[in-house]
């Protein structure tokens, strides 16, 4: 009987072939790890500074300012922020309340604006006087301007004007109607003739509160005009 014998292949070629057949393994070096870590860390902490950063901003601009008030006059100190520290025989703090005199003050500025007439500032004057007004009473007031041509013939005859308030007083029926009288002296130029004349006037003014409290264009009063009325006294 005849025997075959069958060689086996060596354990090293075994191993070299399974070698051959094995995924490559790859290892992060530890220090690459330690700074990719350590550039983790310090953005994460770069962009909490930033929120905080931004939330500190804001909260810079949205709070309330400081606001201190002192009588210099013996230099006490009335108030800090919502603190106060009582009065003094100078000044004494209370809500803030438009007086007559923010009344009388805002009319006063209001008529000279009309009727004080200075050629150079005449635009000017015109659009501060229509900026104290309620808009819808603007706009009629300029549309009367416009139709009755009065600033064209002020323009074209060269009127200066200087106004002079003899009285203001407030209607003890209406509190919020006030009466002025005063004097218009007037220097105009007709047909290359220079021209002298003097009108006395009675306005009577209707304001209301403006809802915007004290502002610019009231000139921090906090009424607006609603109507005016104009009557000439004599010539």
């Amino acid at each position: 009987m005849r025997e075959e014998v069958v060689s086996k292949p060596e354990a090293t070629e075994i191993d070299a072939v399974s070698e051959q057949h094995l995924p490559p393994v790859i290892y992060r070096d530890p220090a690459d790890v330690r700074t990719i870590f350590q550039l983790l860390s310090s953005l994460l902490v770069l962009v909490v500074l930033f929120v905080l950063s931004a939330l500190g901003n804001a909260w810079q601009y949205w709070r309330r300012p400081d606001r201190i008030v002192v009588d210099r006059s013996n230099g006490r100190v009335l108030l800090i922020n919502d603190r106060e520290f009582g009065e003094t025989d100078a000044a004494k703090l209370m809500p803030d309340r438009p007086q007559e005199s923010d009344k009388k003050y805002i009319v006063r500025e209001f008529v000279r604006s009309l009727y004080a007439i200075n050629p150079t500032t005449r635009a000017a004057d015109i659009k501060t006087a229509l900026e104290m007004m309620v808009p819808h009473s603007a706009t009629k007031f300029a549309a009367y301007l416009k139709e009755q041509h009065i600033l064209e013939q002020q323009r074209a005859e060269s009127w200066q004007t200087v106004w002079s308030p003899q009285d203001v007083t407030i209607d003890r029926n209406d509190l919020y109607t006030v009466r002025v009288i005063g004097k218009q002296d007037i220097t105009k130029l007709i047909n290359n003739q220079v021209v002298q004349d003097s009108k006395q006037l009675q306005l009577t003014v209707k304001l209301v509160a403006d809802p915007a409290g004290r502002t610019d264009q009231n000139k921090r009063m906090g009424f607006l005009v609603a109507a005016i009325d104009y009557k000439e006294i004599n010539s």
